[in-house]
């Protein structure tokens, strides 16, 4: 061990009491305003109100920093009566805040700052509130000295990362925070009982601060035995002592790291076979230690879990869902998980027959009344180590509908996927997909999207195709909170593509990229300002299967709904063909057209996807007054771009105003829940449907169910079939997008509500 001079051990001792002061001044209340949120800044009858708080002269800090420094905060704005947070002033919080102020500027380098506090009354019993700020001149770091690293192989490293710099502001809490840094480095680099002491002296005259920071490695110390007991309540011992060695990855002769044995309990409790997982060192590390040995004592859990569930939801009605796990199927203790679930209970056939528990959304949906299922076999491997990735193998069979858009029946599938959850900044999942499948969608979906309008070449594309595909998603979270999120941003990656390169039918071919981000910024009071958008495109595909394949209907994009824009219903943002009740035959110098009568409403819309997508959303969250920490209001806007590129992907532009952007405003209200926040909006959507073609699927004759074009002015000839008893003919070509529904009057009926649960961005 290096010697420490007495002096700098004095300087550390006053540093460490000087701390050590502070920290009890923080918990009698002084720097700690979060801590007083919970005491009563009600109004009584005698109390006056904060109408506004302002802060004059800061500029070290922004006014959002000092809000979150001091206690008394202002009512909301534009408060009403239920409605908004009323604040009152509290004359010894009030008097603290100033002390408040100071301290946090002195800590952070500005000796001689002053704060003044200016109480203006607007009115008996309302005030408006301000903090004079006078800064001063800053303290600044003359020299900084780092000792002690010599024997260190990444000092330099080190060094660089201080976050202190000569020239810089004399900031007490990044200097605390530079030697707490430093010494978690050294503790995970082999130096198991290293500590960092600090020293300055500061000239009050020349407003400059000399700081040495010593640090005190120690002896490198290596993993000495790694001890490990195992307690059952089920008997004997399951779990195999090499398995728990194998998570870990603790090997004896290892350099020491905190941070590897904190990895090594997370690997084994994401087993989930164990229910109490506890490291501990036989003998805390000291300086002239050389070996350090592990003790780890385990708890075994059940091995065997189910569990199951029912819920209902808009477009699913009924649904249940469970699950069954064998933690430990086979030696190396991978998990062997069999799920099912089922949805359009009620409204889905087989288990149909009671269209009563499920809405009118749903039961205008041709594809609800098929039951959707989902039926798997999942082997999964736990992350074993701090560089493991988790491999998952599923096999599984499924029927899975998107809301007027396709059904999609998977008779056989498998996936195999490797992730790495836990053990990385940026966790992310590589997968290979193949699956026997076929996928269902209006004759007019085809005929508008694809140009196959005959039902050979639809029966075609709707057949049995192999569908082979690589993908990969990668999500970089840095919110405080996975469920109610408040601060941070999250990045979202996923692409996909399908190839014969990668096995995938000549008909299934395509790449497709789709990427999010958010972000959250607390405003102060519980308010929250939520910012998100959305981008994908879809490359590839052909104008039939035989040229260059097609992008199947469900790797299209979609927008409107819940977590896209709250002003449409489930996937109606963006290009549409539309299913007519009826049409008119006119007759034009003798030749015969069918086309619909535009004052007549659709039948159904038919929402084909489109291959470029942008969205954006923008959300103010407010703690509601009443029962607040359960409820929230929002008001949100959302904007979106749902369209074609051209022909690319053998797509026709559909639509003649389908890639303008549409604007929707809306409210709603958050309620908190185990699960994440229950969303209920009601967004508005003043826009007519877009302009599209009009199809009209004629009944069975003769073996024969023709769909027409009946677009206003469209050209497409009628003749009578020259077989007897069929149906008339009508000449092949592009059938115009010239229909247009008429736009639904009254402004209840431009209202959509949406219920989502958890994030819905």
């Amino acid at each position: 061990m290096p010697a420490v001079p007495a002096r700098f051990l004095s300087r550390a001792l006053s540093a460490r009491l000087a701390s050590a002061v502070r920290m009890l001044v923080c918990a009698g209340g002084l720097l700690a305003p979060a801590v007083l949120s919970a005491q009563d800044f009600t109004c009584e009858s005698a109390d006056r109100e904060v109408r506004s708080l302002r802060f004059a002269g800061n500029r070290e800090f922004t006014t959002l920093e000092l809000l979150d420094a001091v206690a008394t905060l202002p009512s909301s704005r534009g408060r009403l009566p239920f409605i908004g947070t009323q604040r009152c002033l509290d004359p010894g919080e009030f008097a603290r805040d100033v002390q408040r102020l100071e301290v946090l500027y002195r800590r952070r380098g500005y000796p001689d700052v002053r704060v003044d506090s200016l109480i203006d009354t607007v009115r008996t019993g309302l005030v408006d509130i301000t903090f004079a700020i006078v800064e001063g001149a800053p303290m600044r770091v003359a020299t900084l000295s780092v000792r002690g690293l010599d024997a260190v192989d990444d000092a330099d490293e080190m060094i660089e990362a201080f976050p202190l710099r000569a020239g810089g502001l004399f900031d007490r809490v990044a200097l605390e925070s530079g030697r707490d840094s430093l010494v978690r480095q050294l503790r995970n680099s082999g130096w198991a009982g290293a500590e960092a002491l600090l020293a300055y002296t500061t000239d009050e005259r020349a407003y400059s601060a000399d700081v040495e920071v010593l640090a005190v490695p120690g002896t490198r110390a290596r993993i000495g035995a790694v001890r490990i007991i195992v307690d059952s309540t089920e008997g004997p011992v399951r779990i195999a002592e090499s398995t728990v060695r194998r998570a870990m990855s603790l090997h004896s002769g290892d350099w020491y790291s905190a941070r590897d044995l904190v990895t090594a309990q997370r690997s084994l409790y994401q087993l989930d076979a164990f229910r109490r997982v506890d490291l501990q060192l036989d003998r805390e590390p000291t300086l002239g230690d050389s070996l350090v040995d592990v003790t780890v004592r385990l708890v075994e859990g059940d091995r065997f879990a189910a569990q199951g569930g029912v819920g209902w939801a808009t477009l699913d009605c009924l649904r249940m869902q469970g699950s069954y796990t064998d933690r430990d199927f086979l030696p190396w203790a991978p998990r062997l998980e069999l799920n099912g679930r089922v949805s359009k209970v009620g409204i889905g056939a087989p288990l149909d027959g009671a269209e009563g528990i499920c809405q009118q959304q749903a039961r205008q949906d041709p594809y609800s009344a098929t039951l959707n299922y989902y039926a798997g076999i999942t082997l999964r491997q736990p992350a074993f180590g701090r560089r493991s990735r988790v491999p998952t193998l599923s096999i599984y069979s499924s029927t899975l509908s998107e809301y007027r858009a396709f059904l999609r029946r998977t008779p056989i599938g498998g996936a195999l996927s490797i992730t790495n959850p836990l053990q990385s900044r940026v966790p992310s999942t590589i997968s290979y997909q193949m699956e026997l499948g076929r996928t269902e969608a209006e004759p007019a979906f085809f005929c508008a999207v694809f140009n196959t309008c005959d039902a050979e070449s639809r029966t075609f594309l709707q057949r049995n195709t192999r569908l082979a595909a690589v993908g990969y998603t990668a999500t970089y979270d840095r919110t405080d909170s996975p469920l109610r999120p408040t601060r941070g941003w999250t990045l979202r990656f996923d692409a996909r593509h399908a190839s014969t390169l990668v096995g995938s039918d000549a008909s299934q071919q395509f790449n497709r990229i789709v990427t999010d981000a958010t972000w959250y910024t607390a405003l102060g009071g519980g308010a929250v300002l939520l910012a998100h958008v959305r981008g994908g495109v879809v490359y590839g595909g052909g104008i039939t299967p035989t040229i260059g394949g097609f992008i199947p209907p469900q790797e299209r994009l979609y927008a409107g709904g819940p977590t896209t824009v709250r002003g449409f219903r489930q996937n109606e943002l963006g290009p549409a063909v539309y299913i007519v009740p009826g049409f008119n035959e006119q007759v034009e110098n003798g030749v015969t057209f069918f086309r619909a009568d535009t004052v007549a409403f659709e039948e159904r819309v038919v929402p084909v996807g489109g291959n470029t997508l942008l969205v954006g959303n923008l959300e103010l969250q407010v703690p509601s007054p009443v029962l607040r920490g359960l409820l929230s209001w929002a008001a949100f806007a959302d904007v979106g771009r749902l369209w074609n590129r051209g022909n690319d992907g053998g797509v026709q532009q559909l639509g003649t105003d389908a890639p303008g952007a549409k604007v929707t405003p809306g409210v709603g209200v958050r309620i908190a829940s185990p699960f994440g926040a229950i969303r209920i909006d009601l967004g508005y959507n003043p826009y007519r449907y877009p302009a599209g073609a009009a199809y009209f699927n004629a009944p069975l004759q003769a073996g024969v169910a023709p769909l027409y074009c009946v677009s206003p002015g469209n050209t497409l000839t009628v003749l009578t079939s020259p077989v007897i008893g069929q149906p008339p003919l009508q000449a092949s070509g592009p059938c115009p997008t010239t229909y247009r529904p008429p736009q639904r009057a009254g402004f209840l009926r431009r209202l959509n509500p949406s219920i989502w649960i958890g994030q819905a961005f």
